[in-house]
């Protein structure tokens, strides 16, 4: 059974050599960086097509997310690198209903910012639940949901595994949804 920092490196090696699954993200990187500002609605609307969240899309909110974006002012923030425009962007009332859109305010900051705004994802939540409660972390695990923890806890796992500054949050994002699963299977030997 091979040691998980082994396992861990086999992985990242593995995926330094998968560009295929970043021509789109390149492609959207490119866009804005084209397009930085968020200071009219048609280059919002332009970034929010572009990332195609099935949560803004399939809700038929899009216009309400771009009036929303247009209407924080984000751009400061963004530059600034602060965290909390990405729960501000996600929690918003459309049509009558509240939304708690993490998953796409993350990537639409971090499109901005790759090296700055993690993406969320509950993919493994549980996971990072454990991990706060194992390494005994001042934070609170069932708030796992909440930008502020998900950040602290995975910028911890990245330090503990000298991973910081190696990949951007982007990078970050793609490993763990091709890789993670098998990294802890082969080390654990399962």
């Amino acid at each position: 059974m091979k040691s998980f920092q082994e396992t861990l490196k086999k992985y990242l090696d593995t995926f330094s050599r998968q560009e295929m699954y970043f021509l789109s993200d390149n492609r959207n990187l490119e866009l804005f960086q084209t397009i930085p500002l968020n200071t009219t609605t048609d280059h919002i609307l332009t970034k929010v097509s572009a990332i195609n969240d099935p949560d803004v899309s399939n809700h038929g909110i899009i216009n309400d997310m771009v009036a929303h974006i247009l209407n924080l002012a984000i751009d400061e923030r963004l530059k600034k690198g602060d965290l909390s425009v990405v729960e501000d962007i996600a929690t918003a009332t459309f049509q009558g209903h509240a939304y708690h859109l993490l998953h796409f305010a993350s990537v639409y900051c971090n499109f901005h910012r790759p090296e700055v705004f993690p993406i969320f994802s509950d993919q493994h939540l549980a996971f990072y639940k454990k991990y706060i409660k194992e390494n005994q972390l001042p934070l609170d695990a069932e708030k796992m949901d909440t930008y502020d923890v998900f950040s602290k806890a995975l910028n911890d796992l990245l330090k503990r595994l000298d991973l910081t500054g190696k990949m951007n949050y982007l990078h970050i994002r793609k490993f763990g949804w091709l890789y993670a699963e098998s990294v802890l299977k082969e080390s654990s030997g399962s």
